[in-house]
């Protein structure tokens, strides 16, 4: 009489005892991480691709981006001196650098907050 697991195999594949009895034995040695089958080798590059595929299922978070208020007034006060010195500000991105143009030159200061150190 067979177990319960090898009645729903029998059952869900259509497969005789015998068989089901053969898929459960080679989950085992599966399970003891032997190798029972080899793909061929222009399979076994699809097979590498699916799985680096499935680790990149959760796609990228989206996490919100705190603006650094400090950082901003810091690197407004450094604007206000380079347009009084004759500089044209062309863009201020986020509140990491000013894009200005001295001259005939365009320059870019970038405001850098370092992390404590542990």
């Amino acid at each position: 009489m067979p177990n319960a697991q090898v009645a729903k195999l029998m059952k869900t594949l259509n497969i005789s005892e015998a068989e089901a009895l053969e898929i459960i034995a080679e989950d085992k040695a599966i399970d003891r991480g032997e190798k029972l089958h080899e793909l061929p080798d222009e399979l076994k590059a699809g097979a590498k691709k699916a799985r680096r595929a499935d680790r990149k299922k959760s796609g990228p978070v989206n996490r919100e981006r705190k603006v650094d208020e400090t950082k901003k007034h810091l690197l407004e006060l450094c604007r206000i001196p380079l347009e009084n010195a004759g500089a044209t500000v062309l863009e201020v991105k986020t509140e990491t650098e000013v894009l200005f143009q001295y001259g005939e030159d365009t320059y870019t200061l970038k405001l850098t907050k370092h992390r404590p150190k542990k």
